[in-house]
This record gives structure tokens, sequence and C-alpha cells, in this order.
């Protein structure tokens, strides 16, 4: 039976929101709480760590990537990645991250969960249309991508074109097969500008999840906070290669003051919310943790802040809840003064699975 005790930290968890020390046993978070208590239950013989101050999170979940994107994905804190394979299957995720596979509309993947179509602006909206319809029928989970986005490249307008032809398609398909049969499925589309009021509330109303990215200057042009307010779940990913701090704070700090939204719900985005997308066949064979509690899976990020927060929409207004009532757990800093948080390690299965080097947390906590 294998143990670690990790102390002096800060843990991000809803059951105990001011937990110092966690104890993982098996694979699994056996026990968290208080620094003084963390001795009492720990064996003598079991591995610690110091965590000396660093905070503690559940582990990243990406929910739109390219193949060549999943390799470094644990030194970002990210455990799970959803890949878009190519045409001919193609997946290369390195060793350990767990890869959820959406096939390409055109070829199989080993292992799929679902299909990936991806969507031009001036797409064939009759040909879409049967596309989804065909998965629908099927029950496979369709994730309708822009193809600009899944090629990493395009012009501007594509995106916001292709996104307002998805949509038109899931409209013609619950027209065709009824909204209940698109519910089933729980389709999921990636949403790169606004979306009027009636399309948001068809999206719920057919289970529709939506996928948001920031730009590549770091800007979140999705409405965020409107979405969420109409009852579509947003996952919230963080590009090729980059930061996922970047992500949760560009949704505080949208251009849109009324699109903002907090940390917590930012956090959760990119963290439960592409977990719970995921079609029902992804979950047996996942490792991961939409949060950190008894008996869930040790899956988590280590990082390193310079402070903590219970952080509202408007980054300028950061407080500390000292009501423990609250039940609110702190995160990251994420105003713009403050540095992004520093990478350290990534645990999954209740070992490290990635370690930043000694004296380099791996170079993120840049200002952005």
């Amino acid at each position: 039976m294998s143990a670690h005790l990790l102390t002096t930290g800060i843990i991000h968890s809803v059951t105990d929101p001011y937990a110092q020390a966690l104890l993982v046993r098996d694979g699994v978070i056996a026990w968290l709480g208080a620094d003084d208590s963390a001795e009492r239950v720990a064996d003598p013989a079991d591995a610690r760590t110091d965590l000396d101050g660093d905070v503690v999170v559940p582990a990243f979940v990406e929910p739109l990537a390219r193949p060549e994107d999943a390799r470094d994905a644990l030194s970002r804190g990210t455990a799970v990645v959803t890949v878009l394979a190519g045409p001919a299957g193609d997946v290369a995720p390195a060793e350990g991250v767990q890869a959820v596979v959406y096939r390409h509309a055109e070829g199989p993947a080993e292992g799929a969960v679902g299909v990936w179509l991806p969507v031009a602006a001036d797409v064939d909206a009759a040909d879409l249309a049967a596309a989804l319809a065909e998965a629908t029928r099927a029950g496979e989970q369709a994730y309708l991508v822009p193809a600009a986005d899944a090629a990493g490249q395009g012009d501007a307008e594509a995106p916001a074109a292709a996104q307002a032809a998805a949509i038109a398609a899931l409209r013609r398909v619950a027209d065709e097969l009824g909204a209940p049969a698109l519910g089933r499925v729980r389709h999921r589309l990636v949403v790169t500008s606004p979306v009027a009021a009636e399309d948001r509330a068809f999206l719920a109303s057919v289970a529709v999840s939506a996928t948001v990215v920031p730009a590549a200057d770091g800007t979140l042009r999705a409405p965020v906070a409107s979405l969420l307010a109409d009852a579509v779940p947003v996952a919230l990913g963080a590009g090729p290669g980059r930061d996922p701090w970047a992500a949760v704070r560009a949704a505080l700090s949208h251009p849109e003051e009324a699109e903002r939204i907090s940390a917590r719900s930012a956090f959760a985005a990119a963290t439960r919310t592409p977990l719970r997308a995921l079609p029902d066949a992804a979950d047996a064979d996942l490792v991961a943790a939409p949060r950190l509690a008894v008996s869930a899976p040790a899956v988590f990020g280590v990082w390193e802040a310079e402070a903590v927060a219970v952080q509202s929409p408007d980054g300028r207004v950061a407080a500390w809840s000292t009501d423990t009532r609250a039940g609110t757990p702190l995160l990251p800093a994420l105003d713009d003064q403050t540095p992004l948080p520093r990478w350290r390690a990534t645990w999954v299965g209740g070992r490290i699975a990635a370690e930043a080097a000694d004296g380099d947390a791996h170079g993120t906590g840049d200002h952005a």
C-alpha cells in the first residue's frame, strides 16, 4: 500500500476550504485537513512532501486540442486532453496524458468516443446537417468545430460564420429528429463569438455544451456569462500550448464587462465542465477528479502562487473569505497585477506524473 502525505499547502477543496494537507493512498485521496492533524492520520513510513505554501487544485482538463498540442499537457497542470484526431486517426499524446479522442468525420480513430465535424464558413448546410443527423441517430456525440480553429489558422470572420452554420445545422436536425434525440447525445459546439438569446435558449434545450478558448492574443470573445446564465454548459480551454490560468484570467477580464465571470466559475469551466461534457462512454477509462475530496482520484496540479483569494469577475476586487461557513475554497490571485501561478507538478493516479526542474517552475509565471 503506497501513501504520500503533502503538508503546508493550500488545498482547493469544497469539502474543506481551509485544508492545508492531504494524504494520498493507493491512487485516491484518503484524507485532507489541517496540518496539525496530518501526523495523526499518516503512517510514519509514508512518503512526505512539504508544499511550502503551494496551491493544490484539481488538474485542468483541456476540451479542445490537436494531436501535437497534447504532448506537453502535463507540464501545464493538465491531466486530460480532448484530442481531435486527423483523418488518418493520428493521436500522439505524451506518456501519462489521458487523451479523449474524437475521430475525424472522414476516418476512424482507435478508442474514439465521438466524431468531430469541421465546419467551414462556406460549408454546405445540407451536408453538415446530414452528418450531424447520422451521428445523432447512431447515438454518437458530435463535436462541431470551426475548420479554422481545428487547423489553428484562418481569418477572423470565418469562425463566426462557421458557428452560425453549426447552430443552423443543429436546428435543422432538431426539426427532423426532435429535440429529445439531440438531448440524449449531448453534442458539443465551439463558440467563438456572440450568440443570440434565442440561439442560447435553443442550445440549452437540446443539451449542447459550448467550448470557448481565448484567441491567440489572450482575449476571450465568446459570451461566457450569457451562456452560463441561459443554462448552456461552458468548457474553457487554454489553446495550443498556452497556460490554462491565462484562460481563467481571460474569463475574469472579458472585454465586455457583462460577460465576465468569477474565478471560481471560470476554474470550474476549465476543470469540471470539460469532464461533464464528455459522452458517457468516456467515463469508464478516465482517472480524473473534478474536485478534491476524500475517495476522489488523486489527480491534481501543484502551483506556486504569489497570493490566493476569492476573486470576483472584476479583477480589481478580491478578498479573503474569513467565514468558514462560506465554503469557498481559495484560488491563486488572477488580477492583472499579479503574475500567473507557476507550475510545480502534476499528479495522476496518486503519483507525480510530471514535475518542474529544481529552480524552474515551468516559467509560466509571467504577466499575460
